[in-house]
């Protein structure tokens, strides 16, 4: 079998690969035979799909962004790191979400603070030695940093998980969950974000922690639709949604991995490595 590439593709417009990569090695890459990974038995990226909760991030004219919350996390070099793919924009509603356009899984990871991506696109052990040579000073696989151009996807998915700020005050919100995607004449997308990524634990001993949440309507400027705490009891499997005066607004059990509250529960109740601020009631 000739080189099987699982997955190669320039994630977003503009995108460069590794400096070091001459355009002849490049040229000799393309040139290989291309195999989707979809069209083994089974395919080869089903296990890897099948085992993540996929989340819009964000969209395109041409693609969207899907990613799995529960793989989102900070390492202490403040690296975010998740789990992602992404898909043309097809309008046909009975194509299957996991189809052989898609590309991915894969890797994803974020330096914030110097706006540069890493993708796992693709899979160097199935490269040729020729093809792996020593002018690299990364490994192939996943073609090293690449600084993140602004007005691209990338760049909107970088808001999204490093923190959108506000020049009006000194909240960051992160993003958290969007309910549908692209507006149309019937459907404006709300999306939820958490405020300054904090989580407060409000009740040490049965693991009671809040956090504050905001929504926006998927318009022009996100207008602000409301704000809420969210407090979760992270032994007894329940959450509250509660108004900005704390009075309840819906008391239920956590619900499917897909829903917003399974997604608030989990990044309030598990490890995520430095990317949550986890403080007591007291502030400390």
């Amino acid at each position: 079998m000739r080189n099987l590439f699982l997955f190669f593709v320039i994630l977003v417009s503009g995108c460069t690969l590794s400096p070091n990569l001459s355009n002849t090695s490049i040229d000799e890459m393309m040139s290989e035979k291309m195999e989707s990974p979809f069209f083994f038995v089974p395919p080869l990226n089903l296990q890897d799909y099948k085992d993540r909760t996929w989340i819009l991030l964000a969209e395109s004219e041409n693609r969207k962004w899907f990613y799995d919350p529960y793989t989102l996390s900070e390492d202490e070099d403040g690296v975010i790191s998740f789990d992602m793919f992404n898909a043309p924009r097809i309008y046909k509603q009975d194509l299957d979400q996991f189809n052989a356009m898609i590309v991915g899984p894969y890797l994803q990871k974020i330096d914030c603070f110097s706006s540069n991506q890493w993708s796992e696109t693709f899979n160097a052990k199935n490269l040729p030695a020729a093809k792996v040579t020593n002018t690299l000073a990364k490994p192939l696989n996943g073609s090293g940093w690449v600084k993140i151009k602004p007005r691209t996807a990338m760049a909107y998915i970088r808001t999204r998980v490093c923190g959108r700020k506000f020049i009006d005050d000194s909240n960051v919100n992160y993003f958290l969950y969007q309910d549908s995607e692209t507006p149309t004449a019937q459907v404006t997308p709300t999306f939820f974000e958490v405020i300054d990524n904090k989580v407060v634990v409000v009740d040490a001993k049965k693991d009671i922690r809040e956090m504050r949440i905001a929504s926006y309507a998927l318009e022009k400027e996100f207008p602000k639709k409301g704000e809420f705490v969210y407090r979760a009891d992270c032994q007894g499997n329940t959450n509250n949604l509660l108004g900005p005066d704390k009075k309840l607004v819906i008391a239920s059990a956590v619900g499917p991995k897909g829903s917003l509250s399974s997604v608030a529960f989990n990044r309030a109740c598990e490890n995520h490595g430095d990317y949550m601020k986890i403080t007591s009631k007291s502030g400390k």
